[in-house]
């Protein structure tokens, strides 16, 4: 009888074992914000059997282009720029249908800086100014930044398109821009000698960014993988904002920062801000959608009577991944 125990137990042990092949994921953005970075760093991602692809770019419209082309399946984003794209006002004229299902983060944490030699508003009128794209983004909030202090776009001064933050710094220190809106750390813009001369925060009180969107055939061909996606960027941002695990997520940021500490703890405070940092349990930010509508509006790059912010909005993956949580 023992003998046959021990030829059935190493039968089993011959067994072939049945693995399940990770569904992968190729995932597009600018930076990778502390949400993705927790997601894959605690292993939530992996915990719904999905790998994802970082495919990192420096402008918008090559994230977009790589998005309708299929390259990319989900991007990380401003709602901004998925609705200029869904309505044909992108680098590209033609209207995509693309749905935003994921929360990101909140407000706008860019500043409008300039050039050594600018002192104030005025002095911006027959300038450059250095954009990644001139009808999308971040400079749709630079026109309404201007505009409140009398400088009209195409009249006043002139957009040129150079790409990321430090592609539109590289430009204003050569000479062939005067400002730009950007994200740059504060010790960053003093040693190129530039000088901040607004926050957005200070005229933009809503704003969604960094939310995830896809093209919504592809979502609904793929619900299931759009759910447990969500689910896991869900508990990555319920783990980042617990004030217990502080210490370990800045130490997961440093990968983002170079290993800058003080970077990586500036990064930290901005997620777990209430009004800058990701939103609660990654929910969608409707009130931000509908600003970045109405600045889009107030720049004359959307013609009223403007659409909701649930058009371009599709909360059916995001209620199923918060239902399912605890499965």
């Amino acid at each position: 009888m023992k003998s046959m125990k021990g030829v059935l137990a190493a039968a089993l042990v011959l067994l072939p074992v049945t693995v399940m092949a990770e569904d992968v994921i190729k995932l597009g953005l600018f930076n990778r914000d502390a949400a993705i970075i927790v997601a894959e760093g605690k292993a939530f991602l992996k915990q719904e059997n999905i790998r994802v692809e970082i495919n990192t770019v420096t402008d918008s419209p090559t994230l977009l282009r790589n998005l309708i082309k299929g390259n990319y399946d989900l991007i990380l984003n401003n709602a901004d720029n998925v609705i200029a794209w869904a309505e044909g006002q992108g680098e590209d004229p033609q209207k995509n249908d693309f749905v935003i299902f994921l929360g990101g983060s909140q407000g706008v944490d860019q500043k409008l800086v300039v050039a050594p030699g600018i002192n104030d508003f005025s002095a911006l009128k027959g300038k450059v100014f250095a954009v990644d794209a001139p009808t999308t983004g971040y400079a749709v909030v630079g026109v309404y930044i201007m505009k409140k202090h009398g400088l009209e776009w195409n009249r006043d001064y002139t957009f040129k398109s150079f790409g990321n933050t430090t592609a539109r710094a590289d430009a204003m220190s050569r000479g062939d821009a005067s400002g730009a809106m950007m994200s740059m750390p504060e010790d960053e813009i003093q040693k190129r000698g530039f000088k901040v001369l607004a926050k957005s925060e200070d005229y933009v009180k809503n704003y969604a960014r960094g939310l995830g969107a896809t093209r919504r055939e592809w979502a609904n061909a793929h619900e299931d993988l759009v759910v447990r996606f969500t689910r896991a960027m869900i508990r990555a941002t319920d783990w980042v904002q617990d004030p217990k695990n502080k210490d370990e997520a800045i130490q997961l940021l440093l990968s983002e920062t170079k290993n800058n500490k003080a970077r990586a703890e500036a990064m930290y405070a901005q997620t777990i801000n209430p009004t800058m940092g990701l939103t609660p349990r990654s929910r969608l930010d409707l009130e931000g959608i509908r600003t970045v509508i109405e600045l889009r509006e107030i720049a004359g790059l959307m013609k009223p009577p403007v659409p909701k912010p649930e058009k371009y909005v599709d909360e059916r993956f995001y209620k199923k991944a918060l239902a399912t949580l605890g499965k």
